[in-house]
């Protein structure tokens, strides 16, 4: 029960607070770089990670990272959203889209990154005690 809590306790705070740090970009002339959104994917990685490790379970690593994304998920579908630039809005604005899409899209490697790294931790963890 502690670690299904954990997990999605993990998930709406990569969700949320990615979701707002995924916007802060830089321009280099008129090259924007979008480090709020490689912030909010080292975030979300962190998170899934550390909640395994945490609980011991690397199935709540992997529940934490579909909580993130199914969060960011319904972000997009409000009608008014303000957060989220869709990619299809590329042309007209360049950086935020580019964020969006780096966010929504992106996630998915942190995550897999994290569940792989928490798998290596736990196993070794469970080495160590046998």
């Amino acid at each position: 029960m502690y670690s299904v809590l954990a997990a999605f306790a993990a998930g709406a705070l990569a969700a949320v607070v990615g979701t707002v740090l995924h916007a802060s970009m830089a321009y280099m002339g008129d090259v924007p770089i979008p480090w709020g959104a490689v912030l909010a994917l080292i975030l979300t990685g962190a998170l899934t990670y550390w909640v395994a490790v945490v609980r011991g379970k690397l199935w709540v690593s992997a529940l934490a990272g579909l909580s993130t994304y199914v969060i960011v998920a319904l972000f997009t579908l409000d009608e008014n959203n303000q957060l989220i630039v869709s990619t299809q809005f590329f042309s007209a604005l360049p950086g935020p889209a580019l964020a969006g899409g780096l966010w929504v899209y992106g996630m998915i490697i942190p995550v897999i990154v994290a569940i792989l790294l928490a798998s290596k931790t736990l196993r070794a963890a469970s080495a160590a005690r046998d």
